[in-house]
């Protein structure tokens, strides 16, 4: 089986990541995964692009948000998959979108003044998937929960949130037929628990990933974080 890291983000892009492109490639190497998506937080949400060019144009904004990818997918050469993602944000709910390249993004300044609502439909209806991301979460900076069913995922185990958070979330899925995904939402090397998807074969795109997940392919697994115990020993 190939594993994948699904929801991940950079010291590099976003502004609560505390992990540079070596980190992320050696512990995901260490781990035993294939592959990673990246998916730093957009720019409607915590990305460290309101630091360095906050009056900047849209199409420099998509460059720069892009930077955190880019540089893992260079540290990590032939050795581990890296593809691209994002997460949209909305006063604290938060949307994995897969499928868009940096490119495309550029030309789609218009996705900035959408809701949340609008954002899920317009994935659907321009060739990219969205998640909703640990759905259930509860903390000091959300004000409720929001749900919106025409996404067309929801992340069922995120290894950061708790057992309960996950568990409605899987009901929730289940009870309106949506593609189920798990990650680990990392942020940090010192997690200790990982998730992602793994599948029979190995994904060659993002729109590979789309397709398989979308005929029901893929398994949620979740292991101990070895990289942690490397770091205790060194």
């Amino acid at each position: 089986m190939y594993k994948y890291e699904t929801h991940c983000h950079t010291a590099r892009t976003s502004l609560c990541g505390r992990m540079s492109a070596e980190d992320i490639v050696e512990l995901y190497i260490a781990n035993g995964y294939t592959g990673v998506f990246i998916t730093d937080h957009f720019l409607n949400g915590n990305t460290t692009v309101h630091k360095t060019m906050p009056n900047a144009p849209y199409a420099e904004k998509i460059e720069e948000f892009c930077k955190g990818y880019e540089e893992v997918k260079l540290a990590a050469k032939d050795r581990l998959q890296v593809f691209f993602g994002l997460e949209f944000s909305y006063k604290g709910t938060d949307v994995l979108c897969y499928g868009w390249n940096k490119e495309q993004l550029k030309n789609m300044p218009e996705i900035m003044n959408l809701t949340m609502r609008q954002f899920c439909d317009y994935c659907r209806e321009n060739g990219a998937l969205a998640v909703q991301a640990h759905p259930f979460r509860e903390d000091f900076y959300i004000d409720h929960i929001r749900l919106f069913p025409n996404a067309e995922g929801v992340e069922v185990f995120n290894a950061g949130r708790n057992r309960l958070c996950n568990d409605l979330g899987n009901y929730y899925a289940l009870q309106y037929g949506k593609i189920r995904t798990g990650g680990s939402d990392l942020h940090v090397t010192f997690q200790p628990v990982l998730s992602g998807m793994e599948f029979s074969e190995k994904i060659r795109s993002e729109q590979h990933f789309i397709s398989l997940l979308r005929k029901g392919e893929g398994n949620i697994f979740s292991q101990p974080n070895r990289f942690l115990n490397r770091e205790k020993s060194s």
